[in-house]
């Protein structure tokens, strides 16, 4: 067992243990998506889903961490690879749950919600302040109407492209707090 912990871990279970760890860290996405949608018809939740979302990479070094104790050291290299593939799982996982979600679920509430937003005269006077000189109201229709008619599979696809965004930076970071730095000295 001393053996063990000496080695780093192989590539195949650092793959097995990522994605492992990215289904827990893709249902803590998938919970902050619920929540933020949820905010949408009750905003008193709305900083809950961005706190979970952020929670993510605390819950991935924590997790690693526990990979590195009980399993093999991680060199910074095989720790970023680790939490690229679990952010990664992550993303997938939490596309998945919007695809379904404006799919079958929303049915239009996103863009009902940002059209009553919109027409709060506070908002107007921001957004006017924002583009001087702008007809707001025509480029705001625009952009809701384009919103309502795109397929769900073309947000699903934009969505991935943000979540995959989101999971490099996190791996980055998630890396850095969980590498083994006994092995950085040798």
């Amino acid at each position: 067992m001393g053996d063990n912990k000496q080695k780093s871990g192989s590539s195949q279970q650092i793959r097995a243990y990522a994605a492992q760890y990215g289904l827990w860290v893709g249902l803590c996405w998938v919970a902050s998506f619920a929540l933020t949608m949820y905010a949408l018809s009750h905003p008193s939740v709305g900083s809950f889903g961005m706190i979970l979302g952020l929670c993510s990479v605390p819950l991935g070094v924590w997790l690693m961490r526990g990979f590195r104790q009980t399993v093999a050291p991680l060199p910074l290299r095989q720790a970023w690879y680790m939490a690229w593939l679990m952010f990664l799982g992550a993303a997938l996982i939490c596309t998945a749950a919007q695809y379904v979600y404006f799919a079958y679920i929303d049915g239009g509430q996103l863009v009902r919600s940002y059209s009553e937003l919109l027409e709060m005269p506070e908002m107007h006077d921001i957004l006017q302040q924002m583009m001087p000189g702008k007809d707001i109201e025509a480029m705001m229709n625009e952009a809701l109407n384009t919103f309502s008619s795109t397929p769900p599979s073309q947000l699903a696809l934009q969505f991935l492209f943000w979540n995959v965004l989101i999971a490099t930076l996190f791996a980055f970071a998630t890396a850095l707090f969980s590498f083994s730095r006994d092995l950085a000295k040798r």
